[in-house]
């Protein structure tokens, strides 16, 4: 058995956690030690040709954020999202919103998985942060440090621990943090589609009779034809079915959604689905640990900020341990994770009751009144400039 000592150790590769890597080594400086914990053999790397089908809607302050770190993302295989355009059960449009609301050039990009992962990665270890593959077996307290014990027995101290290890968040269940963790009545279905005409940088989205909810995002273009990225919240016997349909049949199922705004002609990737879950924290921090992304706050994705949530998470880490040399240099002192949970435990409360609120709304199968209504108080609240810049702010911070 052999222990290594660092100041941070964050479990979870994926970008929030690379992110709040990043942001640990950026904000305590080159003598900080930081590492990545991921149970992958090896270490991020971006190496294959076609778009991946996990695909994140990333909003321009948080893109802008990561870029001031130093963060370099692909842009050829990215798409800027620059208005957003929300139907109904109707098919008529109930919301539109767009960049120019909030005076910037676009709201947001649509990012791969593994293209976001290795630019941020690719940063954080040119700043110094370490990659260490294994899977987290234990966690254990001390005063002033944690051990974490891996599966081949090796140990590692950190002065705290960052937990961004997903849903079924292992080191969530290990610290004794009470979540809330409900599965929603539906899977997320993907694919990426070609498409006859540009998709001019519009996000789209439908809530549709059945309370099933379409969106198709903007993509770069694959093999020169125009392309967008489908996610279609659907019951999971629904899902099962559109998985198993031949191409042709989930086309027609599709463009009939969306009533071919789209028109999209053929499938980019193969459809798969995913079980879709809200994750609720009553306190994101225990004792030098703190829960971040989707092991503290996964939310529904129809309104595209899980990703967004982690990585407010990791701008406001960097802030609060910029303060860390008040507090003798300890990144997991109970004054900065104190500081931590005040600034974080409203807003992302917030748009979770938002999300999930939104998502019961439109799911009141046996209130059509009820869902009728939302319809029309969304279309008569896009009509005031002074709501649409609201939402248009929000959505790029």
């Amino acid at each position: 058995m052999s222990s290594d000592a660092a100041d941070v150790v964050v479990a979870g590769g994926g970008p929030v956690g690379w992110a709040c890597a990043l942001a640990a080594q950026v904000s305590l400086g080159k003598r900080a030690r930081v590492s990545v914990v991921e149970r992958q053999s090896s270490q991020p790397s971006l190496i294959r040709a076609a778009m991946s089908a996990r695909v994140y809607t990333v909003a321009s302050g948080n893109l802008r954020w990561l870029t001031e770190q130093g963060v370099r993302f692909d842009l050829t295989r990215s798409a800027a999202v620059t208005e957003l355009v929300v139907s109904g059960r109707d098919g008529q449009e109930s919301l539109r919103i767009s960049a120019n609301d909030a005076g910037e050039a676009e709201l947001a990009k649509v990012l791969e998985h593994e293209a976001m992962t290795d630019a941020i990665a690719k940063r954080a270890q040119a700043l110094g942060v370490q990659f260490v593959s294994g899977a987290v077996s234990s966690l254990h307290d001390l005063v002033t440090h944690k051990l974490i014990e891996l599966a081949d027995r090796r140990v590692l101290q950190a002065r705290v621990v960052i937990a961004a290890d997903g849903v079924q968040s292992k080191l969530r269940s290990l610290s004794d943090i009470r979540a809330t963790v409900r599965s929603y009545p539906q899977h997320g279905v993907v694919a990426h589609w070609r498409c006859k005409q540009p998709h001019g940088g519009a996000a789209r989205q439908w809530f549709l009779p059945d309370g099933s909810i379409l969106a198709l995002l903007p993509l770069p273009d694959i093999d020169l034809a125009p392309a967008v990225s489908m996610v279609w919240s659907v019951s999971d016997v629904r899902a099962d079915e559109l998985c198993g349909l031949p191409e042709a049949d989930l086309l027609d199922a599709v463009n009939a959604a969306s009533h071919h705004t789209a028109g999209l002609i053929c499938m980019a990737s193969a459809a798969q689905h995913f079980p879709l879950t809200l994750v609720r924290v009553a306190d994101p921090v225990a004792q030098r640990l703190v829960v971040v992304g989707d092991a503290a706050h996964a939310v529904h994705p129809l309104a595209g900020q899980g990703v967004n949530l982690g990585l407010v998470d990791a701008r406001v880490l960097l802030d609060v341990w910029e303060h860390a040399d008040k507090v003798g240099f300890d990144p997991g002192h109970a004054l900065l994770l104190g500081r931590y949970r005040r600034e974080r435990f409203g807003p992302t409360l917030a748009m979770q009751l938002a999300t999930d609120g939104l998502f019961r709304l439109y799911n009141q199968m046996d209130h059509p009144l009820l869902m009728a209504a939302g319809d029309a108080g969304m279309r008569l609240l896009s009509r005031l400039p002074a709501f649409r810049r609201t939402l248009s702010t929000a959505a790029v911070q």
